[in-house]
Formats: structure tokens, C-alpha cells, sequence
């Protein structure tokens, strides 16, 4: 028996091969895609810059400064749910091993920061909070770094992939969600 004679199962052959072509090779080309931008996520975009030009270590530079910011306004103020709220996040920025968790309490961290900052020059008794201020301007520096990085723009073009048919499709079957882009 011949393909061209029996058309059911020359049309069975096809779709079989279309969905194999579509899920299989398509799911294994957004793997590949996501894995490239994770790797922009961890290494940076600039192969000659070190690791600590990437998103991952701007994360954990702007979790220091907000650990310093937090412990210099307990030298100048008084205990504040502020002070700990700006303690724990970057705790919780440091800490997270997951990056749409990490990407949600770095956006909480960046209200709080602003929050803290607001408090400590109203609680200001002529004290000198040069410390803080430098860790307040070294952690928005962190910010733009992450706002900026080529990681940002291409977690959105990942996204865009999956949001149309057939990437939406291959995505949500192979289990491969969208990227948090960190505001970028």
C-alpha cells in the first residue's frame, strides 16, 4: 500500500509529523532560547566583562546596600517596621533562588527603600547620614544597572515568543513559563 493511494493515513502521517515537528523540535528551540537568556540572567551579556556585570550580581550588590541602609537608620532612628521591612526583603533578594520570587520582593525592596529614605530625613536631628546616602545612591545605581541590562530586553523578546500560537502552545505544554524582566 502506497501513501498517495490511502489518504487517511497519508493525512494521519502528516499530523503526526506536524505535531511532532511543532512540540518536539519547537519545545527543544524554546528550551535553547530560554537557556541563552538565563545565561544573559547569571553571566551578563558582555562575554569580556566579568560575572559581576549580570543582573544576578546587581541583585545582590543592591541587597547589601539595602542591609546597610537598614542598619545605618538604626544608628539614627528609632526602631522602625520601616528599618525591618528593608532588612528582610533584602534578606529576601539575597536569599532567593528563584527569579520571579526574587524579581517580587525586589520590587517590594524598592518601595521600602523609598519609604526608609523618606522616614530617615524626617526623624533627621541634624545627624550626619553620609553612609546612608551612599548606600541609598548605590543601590538606585543597581536599579538602572538592572533597568538597562541587555537581560531585561531579552526576557521581554522570550515572552513575546511565547505569548502568540504556536509558542504559547509549546510553552505551556513543555512547561516553560514566562521570564520576570526586573522592570527592564
Amino acid at each position: 500500500m502506497r501513501f498517495s493511494e490511502n489518504r487517511k493515513v497519508a493525512f494521519a502521517v502528516l499530523a503526526v509529523c506536524v505535531i511532532v515537528s511543532i512540540f518536539g523540535l519547537g519545545g527543544m528551540g524554546l528550551a535553547r532560547e530560554r537557556g541563552k537568556v538565563l545565561k544573559v540572567y547569571d553571566r551578563g551579556a558582555d562575554p569580556t566583562l566579568s560575572t559581576r556585570h549580570s543582573v544576578d550580581a546587581y541583585l545582590d550588590s543592591a541587597a547589601e546596600n539595602a542591609a546597610l541602609m537598614a542598619s545605618e537608620a538604626g544608628l539614627h532612628m528609632e526602631a522602625s517596621p520601616l528599618i525591618d521591612n528593608v532588612a528582610q526583603l533584602g534578606l529576601r533578594v539575597a536569599s532567593e533562588t528563584d527569579t520571579n520570587a526574587r524579581a517580587e520582593a525586589f520590587s517590594a525592596l524598592k518601595t521600602a527603600v523609598d519609604q526608609l529614605y523618606d522616614a530617615m530625613f524626617k526623624a533627621a536631628k541634624g545627624d550626619d547620614f553620609t553612609n546612608f546616602k551612599v548606600a541609598y545612591d548605590n543601590f538606585w545605581e543597581n536599579v538602572n544597572m538592572i533597568k538597562y541590562d541587555d537581560y531585561g530586553k531579552l526576557a521581554a523578546s522570550y515572552n513575546d515568543l511565547i505569548s502568540g500560537i504556536p509558542g504559547g502552545l509549546v510553552a505551556k505544554v513543555t512547561g516553560q513559563g514566562a521570564l520576570n524582566t526586573f522592570g527592564g
